[in-house]
């Protein structure tokens, strides 16, 4: 059995508005997202202050205190993932009966919205006992909301493993570029994901005839591994993309983006390093999943506000600066296919799902909001 997945529109619904008529102004991520949780973990006074992260209220906060024996936090923290659950619903709602507002969109994209089958909740939110309340949550409010009929399933992955997974899938669904050599019984594919705290990278292997990507024992990937993103404590100084920042800024902010690309090319000659113990000839086209929009070009276009001077208004392209870094150090003739990272989640959630089907929406609530919309069948 395979999976036909044709992208319908991306997740680009953070920003959306028109979502709870409690709050009106508020946007979809403001009200769904794991910092939304942390917001609302902070204003009960101290009550999720032993469950901190490196001093900090985050989602997980909560799902500590959810998973706690404290009884006080644990019936606060269910709560609290009841709201979460309500405003997704409302959420969900809003995009599926075309009322949720975005500047820009236009009636096509509001049109991917409408008439979903299925909703897949991934992110950090939805791991484990946590992840499961909230899709029978989700479920309840959304019926309150006249939607019965749509099913919402738990993410397979719900990790960054899903960022490299889609990426892979993406470059094996676009193109046969991937299977250099047609004789051979695998090749390695290896996905990449860019996060904001850590980076990823994974080894497929897939079928060079048929394209499927192989399985065994425990999983899909051959190898994987992650690490701390560089220069993480500095990272704060660019946040804000609208600064205009001075020469010395400037300066470490070049410097943190070769690091960044030199730990990119270290992870992949790890991959390379696996697959040749594995005996598995590499693909020369690698996928990368990163934050925000994408050009065909190989040029981030927004949203990266902790990566210094990684976007196309910076005059930096991405890909072909990764393929320079791979070029020193691992390879020569690597090619970079990006996307974005809300996108590759989704991917990897719908591609590989046993039973989600039709136009299927993936929602990646984690520290913010992404996802994606495609049409899902499975072939034999």
């Amino acid at each position: 059995m395979d999976t036909y997945l044709k992208i319908l529109g991306d997740g680009q619904v953070w920003d959306v508005k028109g979502i709870s008529p409690l709050a009106p102004g508020r946007t979809f991520e403001d009200l769904f997202s794991g910092r939304a949780l942390a917001q609302m973990a902070a204003e009960e006074k101290g009550l999720f202050f032993r469950f901190r992260e490196r001093g900090k209220l985050t989602g997980r906060s909560v799902t500590k205190a959810f998973l706690s024996n404290n009884p006080k936090a644990k019936k606060r923290a269910q709560a609290l993932l009841e709201n979460l659950a309500r405003n997704g619903a409302f959420g969900i709602s809003a995009l599926a009966k075309g009322k949720g507002i975005k500047k820009g969109w236009s009636a096509r994209q509001r049109g991917y919205w409408k008439n979903l089958d299925a909703v897949i909740i991934g992110g950090g939110v939805s791991r484990g006992k946590t992840g499961r309340i909230l899709v029978n949550l989700l479920k309840e409010y959304l019926s309150r909301e006249g939607l019965a009929a749509l099913k919402v399933y738990q993410a397979r992955f719900p990790g960054k493993e899903a960022g490299f997974l889609g990426a892979v899938i993406n470059i094996i669904r676009v193109s046969r570029n991937y299977a250099e050599a047609k004789r051979a019984k695998a090749t390695g594919c290896i996905g990449l994901d860019l996060g904001r705290e850590e980076i990823g990278v994974g080894l497929l292997a897939v079928n060079p005839k048929s394209g499927r990507v192989l399985k065994q024992k425990q999983g899909y990937w051959f190898f994987s591994a992650s690490m701390r993103m560089p220069y993480k404590r500095h990272l704060k100084k660019f946040l804000d993309t609208r600064k205009n920042y001075t020469a010395v800024e400037r300066q470490l902010g070049r410097k943190i983006r070769a690091a960044i690309l030199g730990s990119l090319a270290g992870l992949v000659l790890k991959a390379q390093s696996a697959a040749g113990r594995l005996g598995i000839a590499c693909s020369r086209n690698i996928g990368v999943a990163v934050p925000g929009s994408v050009s065909s070009g190989g040029y981030i276009l927004n949203s990266t506000d902790y990566l210094p001077f990684f976007r196309k208004q910076d005059g930096f392209n991405f890909a072909k600066g990764l393929e320079k870094a791979l070029a020193e150090s691992v390879k020569k003739g690597i090619k970079i296919r990006l996307i974005n990272d809300g996108i590759a989640a989704g991917i990897a959630n719908i591609y590989f799902s046993k039973k989600a089907a039709g136009k299927v929406a993936f929602l990646g609530v984690g520290s913010g909001l992404g996802g994606c919309v495609a049409l899902a069948r499975r072939v034999r």
